[in-house]
């Protein structure tokens, strides 16, 4: 029996939990991690310097292969090579951070110049809806506050949902595409 491989990027701003996300959701994660030699040590000590990678089965015919991108800007010449097939991504952000919000803003302005019909959503980590809504976070970021999800990198069940609500996104894109043609 052949599997149908999805191909989901992780993106978002360093510190987003991206790493966790991919190593939460696949037993068979991998990743480059490095030490953090400058200020954004004071976040965190380690840092993805290439990608992370991993699989996930949602169903007997369904295979889900997760990239996690490398968030600091030095590194955004990779994304769209990372990104070549990808049938959705989901930009995860520390909605805590302000700085983070603000880096998230770019990140999405690029993904949408280089992937513009790709389906997305806005994972936030570490939100507190009612000191900032999803409309107030649609509004910053220029997304429908629908395309705003909760999501703790470090819960499996979180992450499982992320993907389902992406797996449907991917399913009503082809469903239109399909229809147009």
């Amino acid at each position: 029996m052949s599997s149908e491989v999805t191909k989901i990027v992780i993106a978002g701003p360093f510190g987003a939990g991206k790493t966790t996300l991919v190593k939460t959701l696949s037993a068979d994660a991998v990743g480059a991690e490095r030490g953090v030699s400058d200020a954004t040590s004071a976040l965190k000590s380690r840092t993805t310097v290439a990608m992370d990678h991993g699989t996930v089965r949602l169903r007997d015919e369904q295979v889900i292969t997760l990239f996690g991108m490398p968030g600091q800007e030095r590194f955004s010449f990779m994304w769209p090579t990372l990104s070549k097939g990808m049938r959705a991504y989901a930009l995860l952000v520390d909605a805590s951070r302000l700085q983070a919000q603000a880096q998230l803003k770019s990140i999405l302005r690029q993904f949408q110049a280089f992937a513009p019909h790709v389906p997305f959503l806005v994972a936030a980590n570490r939100w507190d809806p009612a000191a900032l809504s999803a409309e107030e976070l649609g509004r910053f970021l220029g997304v429908d506050p629908g395309l705003i999800v909760a999501c703790d990198p470090r819960e499996k069940a979180q992450g499982l949902d992320l993907l389902g609500a992406l797996m449907s996104q991917v399913d009503l894109a082809e469903a239109l595409r399909t229809a147009r043609a």
